[in-house]
């Protein structure tokens, strides 16, 4: 009985229900919204890089080596000799490893020039390798791998020409138009930085440079090949043994022939997270506070909506119901249109998603949720709807406050 009483009222208030629905539909938008965008943000931005044990670069900052080497967000001071690279690549300890060098762009997207071992070994995610979507991998001095969003936002295609520039950030300092490059490939999207850089091999680095030139302008070593450049920006280590990364880390601090530095992509991230972890809170408080004007709007609809409903109480009063039975018509109200609302709210941010997923990935290398709803939002579901709930208290006992008398009175 008490179900079909709370739909045969819902039904005579349909336009105030319908509101309130609306309010709590775009209110979840807002919580749920909010805080799959603050999670998947986190998620992404610890997902960058993985399996990569040690990045080795010139004496610097562990941040700044951090930001230029993975997200390419800042400027690289110095590079580290060849010979260097070499010294690592020998190292017992060294399984493989990865070089990047720096410098040059195409229409403000990084161009790094790095190897094969780039594509074998580079990992993002939960383990997850680096793919294809079209074309190969460079093969030589005069190619190019795009990453998905260079190629989608200036929709380049497999047989184009480029010209890179010299300088990593602003406008560009020097055209190398005399060596243009070939796009060969292009990379699948990962939602990492690496869809917004520019790949081009250590021969097609060292080609621009003037036969292996590169940020000293000296001309190349005794017994250096002019396919390489004079130097590289950064090399990612992956090691035989991950209990080694220590005592390689402090090896490299004492390293005679140069000064350098080796940080711990993991535990630089996480310190990176802390930095920013303003905008987090941030996030959070921004939810509850949606979150609190969603409760009471539903508050203060239902209190106006019940001097209108002063008669329909009344009899029901009459007809013998109790305190329980109005608690029950009241709260139950509130908690169905808070269900509906949520629901709604689900369906619509889903559709949100599931629209704006391609943009998000291939714009800000964002990769949205598939989900209608994931177990950890389960508790904040919950909430809504016990916080739905008790929303429909204050209203109820108001309601049973109202006398007999003065329900059946006719007000003038």
């Amino acid at each position: 009985m008490l179900p079909r009483i709370i739909l045969a009222s819902l039904r005579t208030r349909k336009t105030s229900a319908t509101l309130i629905v609306v309010a709590i539909a775009l209110s979840l938008v807002m919580i749920v919204g909010i805080e799959r965008l603050r999670h998947q943000v986190r998620a992404n931005f610890a997902s960058t890089v993985s399996g990569i044990d040690l990045i080795v670069s010139a004496r610097g900052g562990p941040m700044n080596i951090l930001l230029y080497s993975v997200f390419r967000l800042s400027d690289p001071t110095a590079g580290i000799r060849w010979q260097t690279v070499q010294h690592l690549a020998d190292h017992p300890d060294v399984k493989w490893w990865i070089p990047i060098a720096l410098g040059d762009s195409h229409r403000g997207f990084p161009v790094v020039a790095t190897n094969y071992s780039y594509l074998a070994h580079y990992r993002y995610g939960r383990d997850r390798a680096l793919s294809l979507a079209s074309g190969e991998w460079f093969a030589g001095a005069d190619q190019v791998v795009l990453g998905s969003a260079v190629a989608q936002r200036l929709g380049y295609r497999l047989g184009d020409d480029i010209v890179l520039a010299h300088g990593a950030s602003g406008p560009a300092i020097i055209e190398h138009d005399n060596h243009p490059f070939t796009v060969v490939g292009v990379l699948a999207a990962t939602g990492t930085p690496v869809d917004q850089s520019v790949h081009i091999s250590l021969a097609g680095m060292a080609a621009i440079h003037s036969g292996g030139l590169f940020r000293s302008g000296l001309p190349p070593l005794p017994g250096q090949q002019a396919d390489t450049p004079d130097s590289v920006n950064a090399v990612m280590l992956g090691l035989q043994r991950r209990t080694a990364v220590l005592s390689l880390q402090r090896e490299l601090s004492r390293y005679k022939a140069e000064p350098l530095s080796a940080i711990i992509p993991g535990v630089q991230l996480q310190r990176l997270w802390r930095m920013t972890a303003v905008g987090e809170n941030a996030l959070r408080a921004t939810s509850l506070a949606v979150l609190l004007v969603a409760l009471l709007v539903l508050v203060s609809t239902i209190l106006a909506a019940l001097e209108g409903r002063r008669h329909e109480l009344a009899v029901l009063r009459a007809a013998g119901a109790g305190r329980l039975a109005v608690y029950g018509v009241i709260v139950g109200e509130s908690l169905f249109l808070t269900l509906i609302g949520s629901l709604l709210g689900l369906t619509l941010l889903f559709v949100a998603q599931w629209t704006l997923a391609p943009l998000a990935l291939a714009e800000w290398s964002l990769r949205l949720p598939d989900s209608f709803l994931s177990l950890r939002e389960l508790p904040t579901l919950a909430a809504i709807l016990l916080a739905g709930s008790l929303a429909g208290m204050i209203p109820a006992e108001k309601a049973f406050r109202n006398s007999l008398a003065d329900g059946l009175t006719p007000r003038n």
